[in-house]
């Protein structure tokens, strides 16, 4: 009997000793512990769990600031301020949406390529348009990047601009856009709502093998800057901005002149670019319709080498005048290729020769 009162005590004292030990195993800790991430994880949110600084945050606290009101500054130009009453016209030119889009612009969130933007542009029903998407704005290091600093860093704000995103937008609102500075709860909800376009792990496409790199730092807890790596090789984190000279207006070689495909090219250039500002007078006073006179005109300015040139307006925009409804971005060669102008140029002169011919 004393043998197996003491071997029950022996058993229940073993067993209780082996639960301690269990429980606060540190490999038990980790496992039920250990960061996880889908598709829907945002990509700031495994970034900063392996140990990167959070840029752009945005403060929710501010009275008034809601990612609602931040989408309506953006499309409209103008929200409902905490009181309830409409606010005035951010400007009386122009909203964000005249030259930003606000969804995805590339399958490829790493390529930079313009004819891939345009292709995307057409499968997806969007402008192609002279500035940077919003979407994934937050994810970006810095902004008026390249020659957008050797051009207007000597201009108030614009150097302040490069990593500081809320004076990014106030130089936009206030330079571009010719419109009035904004109030602290309205440039929070532009934050807010930018924060709602952030990236997120599944826009990446990343590949089993980047999948797997992110995995192992994740479960052993080191490579920890590789994995940042690994993850920011998928996206662009300082777009360029590289300025071109307007080519001169030559002669072309007749098989380009007449290259169906670049004709159909430059048509959806004239559309998704062009139109998207000067058709219906949308954010422009030029119009540019569909008439035989508009791509009689078009053609003329390219020939003679006006200012309004298709070549030059399209490299060297036209900078705010104050009060004047005249500014127009630039293209950067990332924006618009060399190539794709000259596309632009065979639409305008074929769409011309149509109109002599009638």
């Amino acid at each position: 009997m004393r043998f197996y009162t003491f071997l029950t005590s022996f058993l229940l004292t073993f067993g209780s000793a082996m639960l301690a030990v269990f429980a606060h195993s540190p490999q038990k800790i980790i496992t039920e512990n250990r960061f996880t991430f889908d598709d829907s994880t945002t990509v700031w949110e495994v970034l900063t769990y392996f140990g990167k600084v959070r840029l752009h945050k945005a403060d929710s606290s501010i009275a008034g600031a809601t990612a609602e009101k931040g989408e309506d500054l953006v499309k409209k130009g103008w929200t409902l301020n905490p009181l309830g009453k409409k606010t005035k016209l951010i400007s009386k030119f122009y909203t964000c949406a005249a030259c930003h889009n606000s969804s995805r612009e590339m399958e490829d969130l790493a390529d930079n390529n313009p004819e891939n933007r345009l292709t995307y542009a057409v499968k997806n029903n969007l402008s192609f348009l002279p500035a940077s998407t919003f979407f994934g704005l937050v994810n970006r290091e810095s902004f008026y990047n390249g020659d957008y600093q050797k051009k207007y860093g000597s201009l108030p704000d614009v150097a302040a601009a490069y990593y500081d995103i809320r004076k990014a937008i106030h130089v936009c609102v206030t330079q571009h856009s010719e419109g009035r500075p904004l109030e602290k709860w309205e440039t929070e909800a532009i934050m807010l709502y930018l924060q709602t376009l952030q990236f997120k792990i599944g826009d990446l496409n990343i590949g089993k093998d980047a999948n797997e790199k992110i995995l192992y730092a994740i479960r052993e807890n080191t490579s920890l800057a590789r994995a940042v790596d690994v993850i920011e090789a998928h996206y662009i984190k300082r777009p360029p901005a590289t300025f071109a000279e307007a080519m001169d207006f030559r002669t072309l070689d007749s098989r380009i002149e007449t290259n169906e495909k670049r004709f159909e090219n430059g048509k959806l250039i004239y559309e998704l670019s062009c139109q998207h500002c000067h058709f219906k007078n949308k954010y422009a006073k030029s119009k540019l319709d569909n008439s035989p006179k508009t791509f009689e005109n078009l053609n003329l300015k390219m020939q003679q080498g006006h200012a309004h040139s298709i070549y030059k307006i399209s490299r060297y925009g036209m900078l705010a005048v104050s009060g004047k409804h005249a500014y127009m971005p630039q293209y950067s060669n990332e924006k618009m290729s060399n190539e794709q102008l000259i596309d632009l140029r065979v639409y305008v002169q074929k769409m011309a020769e149509k109109g002599f011919k009638k």
